[in-house]
């Protein structure tokens, strides 16, 4: 008789309607996705709730200059919502961490070259009240932290 050692499951809503089943604190491809395509803010927060470092704001600063895109739009410190893009932690050496390791500001994969900015807490009510923005499953994010901080050099 065998008995099943799979883990179990959780579906954690990403961006655009999409779902994320993921084994809570397994850092695999399905986690790399959700916490990169809609909770990147939920691992953000549980890093930084955990770490106490500071979570930023990755910016699109292009689309500021479409006025379609901006026009009376403005959220908090000058920004407007289609230029919150991803969010991370900053580690007191400087470096970005998310879902896929740390970087040098401005080299997070996807995001090269873009500018942060702090996530302040007016920025992140913003967030939790955008319907552009997913609710943070943070009882999952929570369990991806220490394995997150064990895999940083």
């Amino acid at each position: 008789m065998s008995l099943s050692t799979t883990a179990p499951t959780v579906t954690i809503p990403g961006a655009f309607g999409e779902t994320f089943t993921v084994t809570p604190g397994r850092i695999d491809d399905a986690a790399l996705r959700a916490f990169r395509s809609g909770q990147c803010h939920a691992l953000a927060r549980a890093v930084s709730d955990t770490t106490g470092w500071p979570m930023a704001l990755i910016i699109d600063a292009e689309c500021a200059y479409d006025p379609d895109l901006c026009a009376d739009d403005d959220i908090a410190e000058g920004l407007c919502t289609c230029q919150l893009r991803h969010i991370v932690v900053v580690r007191p050496d400087g470096q970005h961490v998310d879902i896929t390791g740390a970087h040098a500001p401005g080299t997070v994969p996807g995001y090269e070259g873009a500018p942060a900015t702090p996530l302040t807490e007016d920025l992140w009510q913003h967030l939790l009240n955008s319907a552009d923005w997913r609710t943070p499953a943070l009882h999952v994010a929570r369990t991806f932290v220490a394995p997150l901080i064990a895999s940083l050099p």
